[in-house]
């Protein structure tokens, strides 16, 4: 089984958070925080969940500073 990248930000501080699906329908949010807490958590849900936690997570690290990277800008066809 493969995780496939849906969707990823970066944030200006350098935590990076993605929206991830499994082949067999699972969806994921992936929490990899920068230094100093330098931890990674994954967190399982269905797609409608995944979508709206990935998107709260984007939308907060929007209002503390801009992101570094976005892949609705940066991938051809855009993404969530």
């Amino acid at each position: 089984m493969e995780w496939n990248q849906k969707s990823f930000f970066e944030a200006a501080g350098g935590d990076r958070v993605a929206l991830l699906s499994w082949d067999d329908g699972h969806w994921a949010v992936c929490w990899a925080y920068a230094d100093p807490h330098s931890g990674m958590q994954l967190v399982s849900y269905d797609q409608g969940r995944a979508t709206q936690v990935f998107k709260a997570s984007r939308e907060r690290s929007e209002r503390e500073g801009a992101l570094t990277y976005d892949s609705r800008q940066a991938w051809d066809g855009g993404s969530v």
